[in-house]
């Protein structure tokens, strides 16, 4: 289930997470996108997943841990340091990268 903020903006939308479908209660998927500075620029965005047992998302995003902009970071243990890795989309339509994410997401869940 899904609720935008506030009426007629959307300018936040938030989702309940089906524990039954993810496998895990209380998780949460933040989204976040950004339109770039300029019509011709790419957006920004981030898909984190947070959850008792994870922590780990992709990001396209400037990031002083990683060169370019596209990174997935995972933190292993609550309270340590994420370790980072760079990443591709395969677009940076948004439709795209939500069915790009959902799948690895999947994956992500299932190790």
């Amino acid at each position: 289930m899904a609720q935008g903020f506030p009426d007629e903006e959307f300018t936040n939308v938030v989702a309940e997470l089906d524990a039954v479908v993810v496998g895990r209660e209380d998780a949460t998927l933040t989204v976040r996108w950004f339109a770039g500075e300029q019509p011709e620029s790419d957006p920004g965005f981030s898909f984190h997943y947070s959850g008792p047992d994870a922590d780990f998302g992709w990001h396209h995003e400037p990031n002083p841990h990683v060169d370019g902009w596209s990174h997935f970071q995972r933190r292993e243990q609550w309270g340590s340091a994420y370790r980072y890795e760079p990443h591709s989309f395969a677009s940076l339509a948004p439709v795209r990268v939500v069915w790009e994410v959902l799948a690895k997401l999947d994956a992500e869940l299932v190790e």
